[in-house]
């Protein structure tokens, strides 16, 4: 008798293991999802970034930043 209650205990035991990684995997994928939205939010936000300064004329700012009279 004691051989088929370790046997359920260990069943027991193995199905919860099963179904905590099962669960780690869905946040683990979750969390990865996120990254990657954020990411290409990044990369959209620099794209956008680079073509809207694309066509600036760069002497615009020519002497803005530095005191060139000093």
């Amino acid at each position: 008798m004691s051989d088929i209650s370790s046997i359920a205990a260990a069943s027991t035991q193995l199905n919860q293991q099963r179904v905590q990684e099962q669960a780690q995997l869905s946040v683990l994928k979750a969390s990865l999802d996120m990254a990657q939205q954020g990411a290409l939010q990044l990369l959209e936000g620099v794209t956008e970034t680079a073509v809207a300064t694309a066509g600036a004329n760069p002497s615009d700012n020519v002497g803005s930043l530095i005191d060139v009279r000093a």
